[in-house]
């Protein structure tokens, strides 16, 4: 790889993982030292090389300075007494699943609330923050960059059949937008946003599910009672029949809400 293609792959990790790119630049030393003649084995056997060293900050390193800074890691798979895991292991691995203890602490006793009521029911979650340093942007987010906010995906279910399902149609639980009843209840018609996307060519390839408003309500009502504040679309509000003084519209110059719950404690 050329000086340039380490450039762009440092550049590419850290707005991704926030510490891939330093991981990378630390490895170059190591990375350099393994010569083959043919290009492209040389090429694999870094690249092996690289994701072994990344693995081992993911779970071993990074965990242990960032519980340093006041951040540890949301859970990486489901345990019985905390019912919460990522819908896409991705985030995980791109180290995006860091909030405070108090926060981590809030958000397992709101998943073992929901498996009372629920009892195979797990509560995923999408973006929450990066392992260090408040302030550093969790890209395209906006507010996720103190350790306190978790966008949560919702509950879906077949149509047709109601079939509850326990994953998200969209594969890293974004854009997959529940729309509202009529052009005139949706919020921000006519004003545009660089964040505010709408991906209408996605859309078709759910068409076979729809978001499961009783466990979504469920999940909702939880937070509500929990959390400082929660951003839904206005009509996901109205639809799901929950209203509370800290559950809130995010605004038009932000991302929609109408595909996840974004709570912050």
């Amino acid at each position: 790889m050329t000086m340039l293609g380490y450039g762009i792959a440092v550049l590419l990790l850290t707005m991704l993982t926030q510490v891939g790119g330093l991981v990378l630049l630390l490895s170059l030393p190591l990375l350099n030292l393994i010569q083959l003649a043919s290009c492209w084995q040389q090429s694999v056997l870094r690249l092996g090389v690289f994701l072994l060293v990344y693995a081992l900050c993911v779970f071993v390193i990074v965990p242990k300075l960032a519980s340093w800074g006041g951040r540890v890691p949301l859970l990486c798979t489901a345990t019985a007494d905390a019912p919460l895991r990522p819908a896409n292991f991705g985030y995980c691995l791109l180290m995006r699943n860091y909030v405070t203890p108090d926060t981590k602490a809030h958000l397992v006793r709101v998943a073992q609330q929901f498996r009372q009521h629920y009892p195979n029911g797990t509560v995923r979650y999408l973006d929450a923050n990066f392992p260090f340093m408040n302030g550093f942007p969790l890209l395209p987010h906006l507010s996720h960059k103190d350790g306190r906010k978790v966008d949560l995906a919702y509950f879906y279910q077949r149509k047709g059949s109601q079939e509850s399902v326990d994953f998200s149609p969209s594969w890293h639980g974004y854009w997959f937008y529940e729309q509202p009843a009529s052009r005139q209840k949706a919020a921000c018609t006519g004003q545009k946003s660089w964040l505010r996307w709408d991906f209408e060519g996605l859309q078709s390839r759910y068409a076979a599910y729809e978001i499961d408003a009783e466990r979504t309500r469920a999940l909702l009502q939880l937070l509500v009672a929990d959390a400082q504040k929660v951003l839904l679309e206005p009509h996901l509000q109205v639809r799901l029949g929950v209203q509370a003084a800290n559950l809130k519209f995010q605004g038009c110059r932000a991302a929609r809400h109408d595909d996840h719950i974004h709570a912050q404690w």
